[in-house]
């Protein structure tokens, strides 16, 4: 391969790992997917698809049911046409003690916790930029009234749609400390719990391993295609 073959095509693979390193910790990846780079997961898109694709009414089930509608749910990325069956809600560790350990900032349990306690709270505060309804020192944040949503922390949504703030999200991890309870979090203040009965009726966000198949953005394309275009020019030349 000459100098002028070998650049274009470095030049085209340069230009798909630029594009793909410029993208930020949330990455929409097309057809109702996101791919979240800190956790190497990939969300839907659709914060309340269980209303959507008609599985309950207005989204709220129960943890058993979430967790059901998660575990069996079909998901057809028709940008990829490919199914996804791999599907369940996010996870929560139970981190320092057994239970929950209440604060306003640092732990599983609480308002401000830590990221690393689960999914939905990396999600929340340090990929959306969230905020809880108290700070650290336990005084009102001011999130709802200097905020975009006057009656909400959830002021920042990023590339979901339908989330909702009215309830909690469901985790898909069981309160250990007391039978018949798991793990919530409220988006509409920022507080994570784990004592929420099971039998209650909340809001339920899938989520499955790992990333999908990245679509080449038009540019992208274009700058493929250009440097094979110089390819077989210079290969036209060279006959």
């Amino acid at each position: 391969m000459n100098d002028t073959i070998r650049m274009a095509a470095l030049g085209a693979a340069a230009s798909l790992a630029l594009s793909g390193a410029a993208q930020a910790a949330l990455v929409d990846r097309g057809g109702g997917l996101i791919y979240d780079t800190d956790l190497n997961v990939t969300w839907l898109q659709d914060a309340n698809y269980a209303q959507t694709s008609g599985y309950d009414a207005d989204g709220l089930m129960s943890w058993s049911v979430a967790t059901t509608w998660a575990a069996n749910l079909t998901y057809f990325d028709a940008l990829r046409n490919v199914t996804y069956t791999d599907w369940r809600l996010p996870t929560t560790t139970d981190t320092g003690t057994s239970g929950c350990d209440f604060a306003y900032s640092g732990t599983d349990c609480g308002y401000n916790v830590d990221p690393a306690s689960s999914e939905m709270a990396h999600l929340y505060f340090t990929e959306l930029g969230n905020l809880s309804y108290y700070t650290s020192t336990g005084a009102e944040s001011g999130a709802f009234a200097g905020g975009t949503n006057p009656y909400s922390t959830l002021d920042n949504v990023g590339p979901f749609i339908n989330f909702q703030s009215d309830q909690n999200y469901w985790s898909g991890t069981e309160y250990a400390p007391l039978p018949g309870a798991a793990w919530g979090f409220g988006p509409g203040d920022g507080y994570q719990e784990g004592l929420y009965n099971e039998g209650n009726v909340f809001y339920a966000l899938a989520v499955r391993p790992g990333d999908v198949a990245a679509v080449p953005e038009a540019q992208t394309y274009a700058l493929m295609l250009a440097g094979l275009g110089l390819v077989g020019w210079r290969l036209w030349r060279r006959g």
